[in-house]
Order: C-alpha cells, then structure tokens, then sequence
C-alpha cells in the first residue's frame, strides 16, 4: 500500500471539514463566549486543519482530530488575551475544556441514542420530521401536502418527540449512561 492510498482527496477533506463545521462552532462558542471571537477561532482552526490535511488518518474520528486542533486555538486565543486585564488563567482554560470535553462525549452518546430511535421510527414518522425540520420549512405546505390542519402537524411532531426523548432515555440507559 503507498502512503497515498490512506489519504483522503482534497474535496473530501473539505466535505468533511464543512458537514461538523455548525458542530465545531457549538464546541468554540462553548469555550469562547464571544461569538464574533469563537468564529475567528474556528476559522483559525479550519486553516490549521487545511495546512495539516495530508496527516489526517481518515480510520480515526475526524470530529475528535478536529477538536483537538479547537483546543489548541482556544488555548492560543485565552494566552493572547490574558494580556488583557481579569482574563481567565491557563490553568482555568484547560478545566473548562475538560468539562466541555466531557459534556461533548454526553451529547454524542445521545446522538447515538437518537439516530437508533429515529431508524425505529415508522417511515411515515420520519418523513413528517424530515419535512418539518427541513431548512425553510413550512407547516402550512406540510398540512396541505398531508391533507390536515396545521395544529395536527404540531401535535404529530410534538409526540414523536416525545417519544423520540423516552426511546433516547432507554437507550441511554442501556449504554450505562443516565440522564
């Protein structure tokens, strides 16, 4: 095998550095209160992350690879800015980055959990959601589509919600982890 063959093309290293992008930004904001600041961060991080895509393993977790390279900004971006008066201290950041690590493990255990329950649900179920969650939605069009009323759309969706958050609880709980 040459060393090419564990490489991933350009285009797919833009895929995906774009499909955690919104989640990458969730995790900066979360260490970066300041969102015009989270975003340069992020963006400081998608330069690195494009400087070093020939070293990307594509058999690891891109997201945790990915994270790592957040860390280290945010780390750079709290060093630059304890210059400034009642700034956070080093030893600080790095605890809040092991909590919001440990919260993030939490919420991809729930991702997990969720996309089970959704695969369980009836196809007619995960059709309603995908049309509702849909960017630019319209529940008016959804209804008509579905030939009900509009506050049916809402209680449908509300249910499967509902039992979308119960199915993720067991799950969870399955897995050992309690919420």
């Amino acid at each position: 095998m040459s060393p090419d063959d564990s490489q991933i093309t350009d285009e797919d290293f833009v895929r995906l550095l774009t499909s955690y992008h919104r989640r990458m930004l969730h995790y900066v904001c979360a260490l970066v209160t300041n969102r015009a600041h989270a975003e340069d961060v992020l963006q400081e991080v998608s330069i690195a992350l494009w400087e070093k895509r020939h070293q990307y393993d594509p058999d690891r977790n891109f997201f945790v690879w990915m994270r790592g390279f957040a860390r280290n900004k945010v780390l750079d971006y709290y060093r630059q800015q304890s210059r400034a008066p009642a700034q956070l201290s080093e030893e600080t950041v790095h605890r809040i980055i092991e909590r919001v690590d440990a919260q993030q493990h939490a919420v991809e255990d729930q991702l997990v959990a969720l996309r089970g329950c959704l695969q369980d649900l009836p196809e007619q179920q995960r059709l309603l959601l995908a049309k509702f969650y849909e960017p630019l939605s319209n529940v008016e069009l959804i209804a008509e589509d579905l030939n009900i009323k509009s506050s049916t759309v809402y209680v449908r969706v509300h249910r499967i919600r509902k039992s979308l958050l119960k199915c993720v609880h067991r799950n969870m709980n399955r897995m050992g982890v309690f919420v």
